[in-house]
């Protein structure tokens, strides 16, 4: 069947599972202007190939989340997904395949839980059988005719996600609050609430969060990362002193192919400061 022969090609390259999930479906589920992207970016759009990344390398401590500790995901997901298009496009000549990682107008996780790789869990992300929730979805989105997919299961709705979100963000239907969740307001630019302040400043962390994933059952023995780039030269912990100095650029220089350096440096800055309010107080 070419679902299977398509699916093995992504398989190869992500070194995961991958699953189809047909585009109609998807698609109702998203709004005006990323249908239009969509449909735009790949005319014809008939199914989404998916798979998975996991980056789950042990829960050593410190103050940046386990996602962004490795090699910076879009780029390692980017890499596989378009050795993967360039394969496909050579079995199936005359048709078009159009990679995506994180930075798409899908719903990736709703997409790859259709798809048969997880369950749609209550904190807002893909609980896979074997890594949990610690994996990036990658999609590729083809008009190649591939049948697949069904409605997903969620997960079963322990609850201990949202009682574990610092911020309360957890919301019902596995939506998130990102005014009051951690990671995000992490990474937010410019100025902020004395609540999302003194959130960040309890919270422990200069970037990311993962006190929903860590409470979460699924993530209870989580198989480690078969992926280098996710194992070697990881970064646990940053220091105000380790960015003294430092302009914007010379920052994005000197972390080079980190996650965390996306947003520059000011928020980083801002946040280790009030990490350090946070333990005078």
């Amino acid at each position: 069947m070419e679902e299977e022969q398509a699916c093995a090609i992504v398989s190869q390259c992500s070194g995961a599972p991958a699953g189809v999930a047909e585009a109609r479906p998807v698609l109702a589920r998203m709004g005006p202007a990323q249908r239009e992207r969509a449909l735009a970016e790949v005319p014809g759009l008939g199914a989404l190939l998916c798979t998975v990344f996991p980056y789950y390398n042990g829960r050593g401590p410190g103050n940046i989340s386990l996602y962004a500790r490795g090699r910076d995901y879009h780029l390692v997901a980017r890499e596989r997904l378009e050795e993967a298009c360039r394969r496909l496009a050579l079995r199936y000549p005359g048709f078009h395949f159009h990679a995506y990682a994180d930075v798409s107008p899908y719903p990736e996780v709703y997409a790859c839980a259709r798809a048969g790789l997880g369950l749609l869990g209550q904190n807002g992300l893909l609980l896979t059988p074997r890594w949990g929730s610690y994996v990036f979805c990658g999609l590729i989105a083809t008009d190649l005719p591939l049948a697949g997919g069904g409605e997903p299961r969620g997960c079963c709705n322990c609850g201990l996600c949202r009682g574990a979100c610092p911020g309360g963000a957890l919301e019902p239907g596995g939506r998130v609050a990102e005014g009051r969740c951690l990671s995000a307001l992490t990474q937010q630019r410019g100025e902020l609430t004395e609540e999302a302040r003194g959130l960040i400043a309890r919270g422990g962390m200069a970037w990311g969060c993962d006190a929903c994933q860590t409470a979460c059952p699924h993530n209870r023995g989580a198989a480690r990362t078969f992926l280098a780039e996710f194992c070697n030269d990881t970064l646990d912990q940053l220091t105000e002193e380790d960015l003294e100095g430092l302009s914007d650029r010379a920052f994005r220089r000197r972390f080079a192919g980190r996650a965390f350096t996306w947003r520059g440096i000011a928020p980083l800055r801002r946040n280790l400061a009030l990490l350090r309010q946070g333990k005078k107080e």
